[in-house]
This record gives structure tokens, sequence and C-alpha cells, in this order.
């Protein structure tokens, strides 16, 4: 299936279309229990941003239900799934961002394919403090003009809150301590988080992600500062029960987020 067929936006701001908070959700690339029909619900429940996972052999930082969908895509056919899910994208007049979060690994395929960009908005990547190898997927990209996005583990260091200045599309902040999944709470040190990152001079929309789950957390974000929410696991548990289950939950986030 051709790529670069998609939405071919690239550097548009990601916040063109308003003002509302922003809801990035993720979408396992290549799980065969996770259809790619099911990102018409994503485009018709209000999702602002599909956060393509692609499978790594190391994803230190997810929890049990990231690592199991991971194990159960084939990383060969990442260009056949990735065409599929972008074609499938680009039949929305208002299309969600496409933006591919990756771990970085030597044997990553942007390494050795070019075309890995085409149709992507932007590229986030999750890697270990100092990885040179992250800074060459992120030159790669941007020199495919797809926007970079950055991750921001905890605890924050100099060096990761520097890499995020330099963000220009979205900076996601880890809003708790630990693995993704599900959490009960939201750390209330988010909100001095993220106003010492405005105050570094960080201008991209901050996302809290990393255990939110419902709609009231999501709104508890907006009301400690961020610009919205990336949501993972609960995304993947509800895709995994149904479509019904999957359009309720992301109901609930936007109508948290709009609140």
């Amino acid at each position: 299936m051709p790529m670069g067929t998609s939405i071919a936006r690239r550097n548009e701001p990601l916040m063109a279309h308003g003002d509302r908070p922003l809801l990035s959700c993720y979408f396992p690339l290549g799980d065969p229990r996770v259809p790619v029909e099911l990102l018409d619900i994503y485009a018709g429940e209000g999702v602002d941003v599909v956060e393509i996972g692609m499978a790594s052999p190391e994803p230190f930082l997810d929890g049990a239900d990231v690592r199991a969908s991971m194990q159960r895509a084939d990383r060969t056919l990442w260009r056949r799934d990735l065409g599929a899910l972008l074609d499938r994208l680009a039949q929305f007049r208002k299309a969600p961002h496409a933006l591919l979060m990756t771990y970085v690994d030597a044997e990553h395929p942007a390494f050795s394919d070019r075309g890995l960009w085409e149709g992507l908005d932007s590229l986030l990547v999750v890697a270990r403090e100092d990885d040179p190898l992250a800074a060459e997927l992120e030159k790669a990209a941007a020199a495919e003009g797809v926007s970079v996005s950055a991750f921001l583990p905890l605890p924050m260091t100099a060096a990761e809150v520097a890499r995020a200045q330099k963000a220009s599309f979205y900076v996601m902040l880890q809003s708790n301590d630990g693995p993704t999944g599900p959490r009960k709470d939201i750390d209330p040190g988010n909100a001095e988080r993220i106003a010492s990152l405005k105050e570094a001079g960080i201008r991209a929309p901050i996302l809290l992600g990393f255990g939110i789950s419902n709609g009231a957390q999501a709104q508890e974000a907006c009301d400690m500062g961020a610009s919205g929410v990336v949501v993972g696991s609960q995304v993947l548990r509800a895709a995994l029960t149904g479509a019904e289950s999957l359009k309720a939950l992301l109901r609930d986030l936007r109508s948290g987020l709009d609140a």
C-alpha cells in the first residue's frame, strides 16, 4: 500500500484549528488485535493526534499493556502497516495529526529507509539521556520536514529540558513516576513542573502522559496548566475490548478536556 497519501501537513502548527485542549491517543502499529478501522472512532471522537506506537525490542518505560501489544506486532511489516494507517487517516477531511512514537535502537528502520517519514507530522523519540541515536533519528526526521516532539521523563534534568526547548510540535511530560499504565491519581507536582517548563521558555504545547485514563483526570491535567493529555494504556485496553468501549472512553476524555 503506498505511503505518503496521508495528511502531509508537516509544519502546520498543532493548534491551528483552535485553542481547545489537545487529546493525543496511542495506536499500536501492527498489533493484529487492534484493527486499523478503529481509527475512524479516533477521528470521530475528537482525537487531535494519533500517537503511532512502533514496536521496540526494549520498551523500558512501558507497562504490561503496551509491552504485550508490541510483542504481538511484526516489526518487519512496518511499512505495510504504517501505510494502511496513514491511508485510513487520509480519508477524513479533518484528520488527526500523525505522530510516530518510537524507542531508539541501532536496528531502527528509519536508519535504512527514508520512506518512513512520508505522511507523518511529528516524531517523538523515547531514549535514555544523551543517546546519540536519538539525535540521529530526530535529525533524519527534520530533514524530511517532520516536526520534532520531545519526551520529558521524571526526574527532569537540565539536559532533557534543553532538548524539550527545541520541540516544535509538542512536549510530552511524564506525569507519574514508573512505567505506563492507568493510575488512580495524578501527581500534584505536575503543576509546578509545567510552570517551570513555561518559565524555561518552552513554547510548544505541554501534554501530560503516563497514567491518565479518564475525563476527570484529563480535566485535572488542564487545571494544572497542561495543554492537553496523552493517553496510551487505557486507550489500548478499550480498543481490545471493542469499538463501543473505545468510543465511550474517547468521548469521556474529550468531554473532560472541553469542560
